[in-house]
């Protein structure tokens, strides 16, 4: 009975890392939610740490094409063919600066402070986030990455850090209003991604390596395969300017959550 809940624990961890990691509605806060009101100790460190690369496969999977030109790039430096990588990777080292100084600086102090309000009302701000970004963005005039949209754009994956503010949402956001097209703006978000995914999954490890058992590569395999569809499924929320409902849908989470904890 014991392996039976283990192993649907490992389940559910991935299909909610997975799905969550990538579509604009937090991780963090649905595994937080979820651990606190619907099913307490749903957390499992091992597992988690599982979804995590399983997600950071997904994203890698999906961006193999970039991923590969990226690290051409960097053995070929002078050759002209990777000219725009390079000015790639410059941009994404610029848009990781600030998330990564207020994730060193501020990360305990978020923890200390989460609770299930807090999280109720930065779903309730994600939501607005999204939907007044995706009205904003229409009316921008179009443009390509430069180091100020990189700045603003690692700015803003900086409020990420609260738990119910989405990584590629508020990304996302960013980038579509300082003029990138939508498949730029994914793009960009999660090539950014990467290297906040890399650098949480190494954390992780770090702060507490684990054993990793069946459940584990089940969790990872579960997350990796989820992940890949709902990164699917947002590039074609974007391309048809449907961020909205997302934003709809975290609002609602917020409204919820803020009135289970006045119960």
């Amino acid at each position: 009975m014991v392996k039976y809940i283990i192993m649907l624990k490992a389940i559910i961890l991935g299909l909610l890392q997975g799905i969550t990691e990538f579509l604009p509605v937090s991780s963090s806060g649905h595994l937080l939610y979820v651990n606190n009101v619907l099913m307490k100790q749903v957390y499992d460190l091992p597992l988690l740490i599982s979804a995590h690369a399983g997600t950071m496969l997904a994203v890698l999977v999906f961006f193999r094409n970039q991923v590969k030109r990226l690290i051409l790039a960097v053995f070929q430096f002078k050759n002209p063919e990777y000219s725009y990588e390079r000015k790639l990777w410059c941009y994404l080292i610029v848009a990781s600066i600030p998330a990564g100084l207020a994730g060193f600086f501020l990360e305990s102090r978020i923890d200390k402070i989460s609770s299930i309000y807090i999280l109720g009302v930065c779903w309730i701000i994600n939501g607005l986030m999204l939907i007044i970004g995706e009205i904003m963005s229409k009316r921008k005039k179009e443009s390509t990455i430069n180091f100020l949209s990189a700045l603003i754009i690692g700015i803003f994956q900086t409020i990420a850090i609260l738990p119910g503010i989405s990584r590629s949402g508020s990304t996302i956001t960013a980038a579509r209003n300082t003029g990138l097209n939508p498949e730029q703006a994914f793009e960009f978000s999660f090539l950014l991604g990467i290297i906040a995914i890399m650098g949480g999954f190494l954390l992780e490890i770090i702060k507490k390596p684990q054993g990793f058992t069946y459940p584990c590569l089940v969790s990872g395999i579960v997350a990796m395969i989820s992940g890949y569809l709902a990164l699917i499924v947002l590039l074609k929320a974007i391309r048809s300017n449907n961020l909205k409902f997302f934003g709809v849908y975290t609002i609602l989470c917020g409204i919820i959550a803020i009135l289970i904890q006045q119960i």
